[in-house]
């Protein structure tokens, strides 16, 4: 449960940082348009060289943000090797905003405007989803804006030190405020994080009984109705040997051949023997020829996994649950399934050019009882692994990474 418990309050801060990140990119924006303005209106014509280069090195940063924050370069850097990178960034970039609001403010002599502008920062920093990162900055930011008001003497003289002193403590309550907000919206992620892990164990705890079962079942129907029906299948073969020449009983030879086959099938798909066997890349290639057969959709597979390791059944699961969405919701012709090992960790992917699914949509099969998705990711999480939709042009496109037990 603590396993779960821990990735799950990553993956929600994770959800609720994207969404700061993505704000406080927009907002940024806003905040280069208010420099400028702030440049024209309050600041000598003097100091704007100085202050132009400012204003469009921090607007290229600001840009810079917003494709990171809004692009599906993201997804490449979940899973590629900037993963580790990506999680500092919205540190990095308040970092900058603090930099840049701070020096504009030193650049400017008797300038009440980019000193207003810095009441900005609390802002920026309010969307954080740490609040030990959001005291260190806030931190960071009230000693500049300290500084940025006893380096202008003249704005010290026309406002004297009452004033002054008002005016720290008006920001240091700004500052105070936002790392307030910042530590509800963490004990909020913390909630969500909890029953949303509760959920998923449930989830979990239900595919695990629900596997069981299965395989109940398909031992069941390999040792009961599959052999009867071979029996009689054999049965009908000696008849016809000795009697040959009856059309009815190569109708029952046919029937019998059909259902044979089917109950192999099913048994294979409830819990595939040869994925105790021979393995999981067995496994998944038998799956996916018979998928195709049935379906008639094009699958390809490129499948290179030659170990045996405990978490075979959770990707076995998994890519019966995706094939059988392709089949069922996709509308596709053609899907591809590929499964390998990168640095240590089985990764699956498969894809289809049919339809697309989206957040939305998987929120309203969930909400119709409809756990097969939520269920596999469920345990793929616990087991710390990741079940990632990526963006494409068309279809879907899911990527299933895994850690190998030891």
């Amino acid at each position: 449960m603590v396993l779960t418990s821990d990735v799950e309050l990553d993956r929600v801060r994770r959800v609720h940082q994207l969404r700061s990140y993505r704000i406080a990119s927009v907002l940024r924006i806003g905040v280069v348009g208010l420099m400028s303005a702030a440049m024209v209106v309050g600041t000598r014509r003097a100091e704007w060289p100085e202050q132009t280069t400012l204003i469009v090195l921090y607007a290229f940063v600001a840009m810079c943000a917003v494709l990171l924050a809004f692009t599906p370069f993201r997804q490449w850097m979940r899973l590629g090797p900037l993963a580790g990178m990506s999680r500092y960034e919205p540190f990095a970039f308040t970092a900058i905003d603090v930099l840049a609001l701070t020096g504009f403010q030193l650049m400017s002599t008797d300038g009440i405007y980019p000193l207003l502008i810095m009441t900005l920062l609390p802002v920026l920093v309010g969307l954080d989803v740490s609040s030990r990162r959001a005291a260190v900055v806030l931190a960071f930011t009230l000693v500049g804006f300290a500084v940025a008001v006893l380096q202008d003497p003249a704005m010290v003289r026309a406002i004297g030190w009452p004033e002054g002193i008002f005016r720290f403590l008006l920001y240091a309550f700004l500052c105070g405020t936002a790392l307030v907000v910042v530590r509800i919206e963490e004990r909020h992620a913390r909630s969500v994080a909890g029953l949303s892990a509760l959920r998923e164990e449930l989830l979990a705890q239900t595919m695990t009984a629900s596997e069981v079962l299965q395989r109940r079942i398909s031992e069941s129907i390999h040792d009961g109705p599959l052999q009867d029906v071979l029996a009689a299948r054999q049965e009908l073969i000696e008849l016809d040997t000795a009697s040959p020449g009856d059309e009815r009983v190569g109708r029952a030879l046919a029937g019998l051949q059909s259902a044979s086959e089917r109950l192999r099938q099913a048994t294979f798909e409830l819990h595939p023997a040869v994925l105790e066997q021979v393995g999981l890349g067995a496994a998944v290639q038998q799956l996916v020829t018979f998928t195709a057969e049935r379906s008639g959709i094009k699958i390809a597979s490129d499948i290179d996994y030659p170990v045996r390791n405990a978490i075979d059944p959770i990707v076995f699961g998994v890519a019966r649950e995706l094939l059988s969405n392709v089949v069922r919701h996709s509308r596709a012709t053609n899907a591809s399934v590929t499964l390998g090992l990168t640095d240590g960790r089985c990764v699956l992917d498969v894809a289809d050019d049919g339809v697309g699914i989206t957040g939305e949509t998987m929120a309203r099969r969930l909400g119709e009882g409809h756990i097969g998705l939520a269920s596999h990711r469920a345990r793929v999480d616990a087991a710390g692994g990741a079940f990632v939709f990526l963006d494409t042009p068309a279809g879907t496109h899911v990527c299933v990474e895994l850690p190998l037990s030891a």
